[in-house]
């Protein structure tokens, strides 16, 4: 199936699996797409990838397209595992490929989890991240959501602190640097908002979009808040995430 037409104005999401989403999911992405859409801001989503992962398979970097509703711009930078210690490296050169003028990012999961980075150094990287960016683009708007709460989070208190730590980082780096925080982990519980413990079911996805939708309101006049409150969406098909034989 066709995306619809492109619009106007370029953003690009940068992520993890998060933002990239597996087999049967909607993502964010898709929510927050039709949030523009609904209030009239033309939005051209752009970047490397326009697929999920496929999740089915024990294989990285095989990916698919089975999303919930195919039926938006699916453009997007993001990816299974990835990192900040690893994305500052490579921002510059996507942002002069792909020249979005907003820059929607949503990692550190996995900064923490798999690359053991501590706050301080998690806030060098990100600034890093930043002055690469914007190396590329100059005027690039960056808006940076906080680490989600995990399941690891709630069972184990020690890396909860670590995630608070590491979000309080990103708010500072973000004041210094003078980009914005979409407050991605305010209402999102792992419980209640993940299908296993860390990655979005729909009613985590909605959360996400919320999130960076009411900052791009509130800090550039795009669109307009989330509309409260949530609806309650179905969970994703089990035989969406089901492994082949």
């Amino acid at each position: 199936m066709k995306k619809p037409p492109e619009g106007d104005l370029p953003i690009m999401i940068v992520g993890d699996s998060i933002s990239h989403g597996s087999s049967g999911d909607w993502t964010w992405r898709y929510f927050f797409w039709k949030h523009l859409k609904n209030h009239d801001v033309s939005v051209d989503l752009v970047g490397p990838k326009a697929t999920l992962d496929n999740i089915r398979t024990t294989e990285v970097g095989d990916d698919d397209d089975t999303y919930a509703d195919p039926e938006f711009d699916r453009d997007h930078d993001a990816q299974w595992g990835r990192p900040y210690v690893t994305e500052k490296e490579e921002i510059h050169a996507k942002v002069a490929e792909y020249e979005p003028a907003y820059l929607l990012t949503l990692l550190g999961i996995n900064d923490l989890f798999w690359y053991g980075v501590r706050p301080a150094q998690f806030a060098d990287n990100l600034r890093e991240f930043i002055v690469n960016a914007r190396r590329a683009a100059p005027q690039i708007r960056i808006v940076v959501g906080t680490v989600l709460e995990t399941q690891k989070a709630v069972d184990e208190p020690e890396f909860a602190a670590l995630v608070d730590a590491t979000n309080e980082q990103i708010r500072t780096v973000a004041s210094e640097e003078g980009i914005h925080v979409a407050d991605t982990a305010a209402e999102f519980r792992a419980a209640e908002h993940t299908w296993d413990g860390t990655h979005p079911n729909p009613n985590g996805e909605v959360r996400i979009a919320a999130a960076f939708a009411d900052r791009i309101a509130q800090s550039y006049g795009l669109g307009a808040r989330y509309p409260r409150p949530y609806p309650v969406l179905d969970v994703v098909d089990s035989r969406a995430k089901r492994a082949t034989d």
